[in-house]
């Protein structure tokens, strides 16, 4: 029955995004087209700010009409979080024919993270699917494919660079010298092969690290973009961004065993990354649903009211927002992706807790029971 109400409105929101204006895309678009004219990748105004080698991969799409540009990623992106959707769910015993599947692309089709990026054309819901890949390849215990798809993932656009820690959490260190390895050599050849490679290295790496461009400050939405916007002393930022992804990599580093724990661990990074990095977009929270699909097994950090409220928070649209208001609410409201954010982590940790807490009690009762003589 839900079939109907997923496949309409994902529809409409293909046809919605196609239409609209892509400004994203747009960026791509024209930096793709100028490297296939031998032009410069990088803009003046730096508004391209991905790896060199990630030209390459954009410059086909200037070779079509903007127009269709837009549908050709606006399609291709739709598939790829469709295709992402089912992989998670399966990895949760969950097959393409239960009615969890409709209902899942049905919260999708109208959540925040997904409507924002393909009505900007972003390529995030491509990276949705490698990360999806990397965790399906790191459950089956196929470390060599996950490293160079991870690599190379990195090497076009280091969104999934938190995987790396994960890696590491997992125990899977020699995958991760591999997924560096092969990242740095792929993010060379970029360099070497576009003719203005010197801007990247000497103007987008400072520009990236120091938070973007300053006119973007206010859709910020990790702590530091928090700290600015509030006025926070830059200590106090610092500790709170250290504290948050210490905090995600101490629950990740709890939930580090089992056959499925790379479906926590690599989102729960994530999460933790994009609280204390200099720049995140609030259609991040889309690398979080690899972590909510676990909510279906009974020992999963999600299955909390305090979790899904937070999910609520980052998931819902931008009608939180007040027509007039200025000043104070309206940077709180604005923040509210933030909020959700922290407040998963949050519940994910107080689950965490109560969970190592609990098994030395249950180890004591059962030493107790074998120790009573029958």
């Amino acid at each position: 029955m839900l079939w109907p109400l997923a496949a309409g409105s994902l529809l409409h929101l293909a046809v919605r995004s196609s239409t609209g204006s892509a400004s994203d895309l747009a960026i791509l678009w024209r930096s793709g087209a100028s490297l296939v004219d031998g032009g410069p990748l990088y803009d003046a105004g730096l508004e391209f700010i991905y790896p060199p080698l990630a030209g390459w991969l954009v410059a086909p799409l200037g070779l079509l009409p903007f127009r269709s540009a837009v549908v050709v990623v606006v399609l291709a992106g739709l598939a790829a979080v469709v295709a992402a959707t089912v992989l998670v769910l399966r990895l949760v015993g969950i097959p393409p024919t239960s009615p969890v599947l409709p209902g899942v692309l049905l919260v999708l089709a109208h959540s925040r993270p997904l409507v924002g990026l393909l009505d900007q054309g972003n390529v995030d819901t491509f990276l949705l699917l490698a990360e999806a890949g990397v965790i399906a390849l790191l459950v089956a215990r196929r470390d060599i494919a996950a490293r160079v798809l991870l690599g190379a993932v990195c090497a076009v656009k280091p969104t999934l660079a938190p995987a790396l820690v994960a890696l590491v959490v997992l125990g899977r260190g020699r995958a991760l010298v591999a997924a560096v390895t092969s990242g740095v050599v792929l993010t060379v050849v970029g360099l070497l092969t576009v003719p203005d490679r010197g801007v990247f290295v000497s103007d987008v790496l400072p520009l990236l690290a120091g938070g973007n461009r300053p006119e973007l400050a206010p859709f910020n939405r990790s702590l530091h973009g928090a700290a600015v916007q509030l006025g926070l002393p830059p200590a106090l930022d610092l500790v709170l961004r250290i504290a948050a992804f210490g905090l995600a990599c101490w629950v990740a580093w709890r939930r580090r065993s089992g056959p499925q724990a790379p479906l926590e661990v690599v989102p729960l990074l994530m999460l933790g990354t994009m609280l204390a990095s200099s720049f995140s977009w609030a259609n991040y929270g889309i690398y979080l649903l690899p972590l909510l699909v676990t909510a279906v097994r009974a020992d999963s950090l999600v299955r909390s009211w305090p979790a899904w409220a937070g999910v609520y928070l980052f998931a819902t649209t931008d009608a939180w927002h007040v027509d007039g208001l200025t000043g104070l609410p309206d940077t709180l409201l604005r923040l509210l992706p933030l909020a959700g954010w922290l407040l998963l982590l949050g519940a994910c940790a107080g689950t965490a807790h109560r969970s190592t807490a609990a098994a030395p009690l249950r180890w004591s009762r059962l030493r107790r029971r074998r120790a009573t003589p029958s």
